[in-house]
């Protein structure tokens, strides 16, 4: 029975075309990645931060080759405040974001066998995807996957001993998973253009959260562990990065097929 049921499931993520919508939700969410990081140097020169102090964070978890070529924008971004530049990064992240929630609550609706909400719903429903995901993106970025070095970096710098590094580990997956399965619960409560219950939203919810911490640490396994500049270059980072945003996707995605397959079973 339960064999019939993921052979069921998997043949039902390839009718609805699960696999190719979460390539093109993991070009989207790594393509909103430099607009959003440009808009983050964009604030943090109008902070009492300097390039230097950037450059000095990276410098130990960035390739040589990468770190050269960052040198530059860097000292560009922060060292000269340009309200253009915040701007243009803030409209780029907003609309190659939208983009990717307007898949998923199209590919969402469809594993339901729904029509999709009117533009303005779904533009309100988009605009509140958007920042959710980007949070549990640049969560998941920063906390199980850069976190340990965020951490020691952090600590070195205000003083604190070794235990308060052991208490940050238990920190920074416990918080990663507690928001980002928040995150996943709104989104299979809200996307549908029906009534969804809390039941209804758990299962696909607690799925998502599963498959996407397991692609987070398998990532965080692979910079901890590997040199990601001996095969590929500098390139490595992007193509690790854009294998994890296409495993998020698909959890996502994947876990809207499974809520919708557990409703067509109810009554």
């Amino acid at each position: 029975m339960q064999l019939r049921y993921i052979r069921l499931f998997v043949q039902r993520l390839r009718e609805n075309k699960i696999f190719d919508i979460s390539a093109q939700l993991g070009y989207y969410f790594l393509m909103a990645m430099f607009p959003l990081l440009l808009f983050i140097l964009s604030i943090i020169s109008f902070l009492p931060i300097t390039s230097n102090d950037v450059l000095r964070f990276l410098s130990p978890y960035v390739p040589p080759g990468t770190l050269q070529i960052l040198t530059y924008n860097v000292h560009t971004i922060i060292d000269v405040q340009r309200l253009d530049t915040l701007s243009f990064s803030s409209a780029a992240t907003i609309w190659l974001s939208l983009l990717g929630t307007f898949a998923i609550i199209r590919a969402i609706n469809h594993s339901y066998h729904l029509t999709n909400p009117p533009w303005y719903k779904m533009l309100v429903i988009g605009f509140g995807l958007m920042l959710s995901i980007l949070l549990a993106i640049v969560l998941s970025l920063l906390l199980p996957i850069y976190g340990r070095s965020f951490g020691l970096f952090l600590f070195s710098f205000i003083g604190l001993d070794h235990y308060f590094i052991y208490a940050w580990e238990w920190f920074r997956w416990g918080v990663s998973f507690i928001v980002i399965g928040l995150v996943l619960f709104y989104i299979f409560l809200s996307v549908p253009n029906r009534k969804v219950t809390t039941k209804e939203a758990l299962p696909g919810a607690i799925f998502a959260l599963i498959s996407w911490q397991a692609a987070s640490f398998g990532f965080f396994f692979y910079v901890e562990h590997n040199d990601y500049s001996a095969i590929y270059g500098s390139l490595g980072n992007i193509i690790v990065l854009m294998v994890w945003f296409y495993i998020s996707g698909f959890s996502i995605l994947a876990g809207g097929q499974l809520n919708a397959m557990i409703a067509e079973r109810r009554p």
